[in-house]
């Protein structure tokens, strides 16, 4: 009897596992995607419009900035969701207590080179050694758990972004009036070369990541 349970829950394991990889892949092929096949951008774009198309009408084509804010909303919820979890935090919370370690660990150095104490400064330093061999020993795994979340935040979060990118072309949307900013072209450049649509969606979408954050308990710290 507890050999088949032990079966069943390696196949659900490995079925788990299976379909991480699965969207993972998916993730990644649409955030690299778009860079090297062409038409991608357009193809995702034109296939969410028969989603969202019928929202940023029923908001107005002048009020588009609201139809951003409802997105940044929906996608804050995701990410936040995704993160909290497919992340492992007890994972994470072990690398921050290597990691502040380390930072004692230097102090001490230095105050012992500053004392000349060769004694202290041998021990701290093999003691910082084994510290830093436990932190590599699962360096590939906290990788991994960083990439995750990303590749699966990318399945919804791109093909939004390619959504507006094509709604504000193809509904010729230009100057919108933005909070204490004045009017601008929706589509013109602004800070590191990003629209200013671009902006307005990380104006929106950090501030309620974090709300959301706190309210679902996850920590603040990646």
């Amino acid at each position: 009897m507890v050999s088949k349970e032990r079966v069943a829950q390696q196949q659900k394991e490995r079925m788990k596992k299976l379909l991480e990889s699965a969207l993972m892949a998916l993730g990644f092929f649409i955030l690299f995607g778009i860079i090297i096949i062409p038409g991608l951008r357009e193809g995702l774009g034109s296939a969410l419009g028969v989603v969202l198309d019928p929202l940023a009408d029923a908001v107005g084509v002048n009020h588009f900035l609201i139809t951003i804010l409802i997105l940044s909303v929906i996608t804050g919820m995701y990410t936040t969701v995704v993160q909290k979890y497919t992340m492992n935090w007890d994972l994470m919370a072990k690398s921050k207590e290597y990691q502040k370690q380390v930072r004692e660990l230097q102090k001490e150095l230095l105050e012992a080179k500053r004392t000349n104490n060769k004694t202290l400064m041998k021990k701290l330093e093999k003691k910082k050694e084994e510290i830093m061999r436990k932190q590599t020993q699962f360096s590939g795994e906290m990788f991994r758990q960083q990439m995750k979340p990303m590749a699966y935040i990318g399945i919804i979060t791109i093909p939004i972004f390619m959504w507006i990118w094509r709604y504000v072309d193809i509904a010729s949307i230009g100057s919108v009036l933005f909070p204490l900013m004045g009017e601008k072209e929706l589509a013109a450049r602004f800070v590191l070369g990003l629209p200013y649509w671009v902006f307005w969606y990380m104006v929106c979408s950090i501030p309620i990541a974090q709300v959301i954050r706190k309210a679902i308990g996850l920590q603040s710290g990646m």
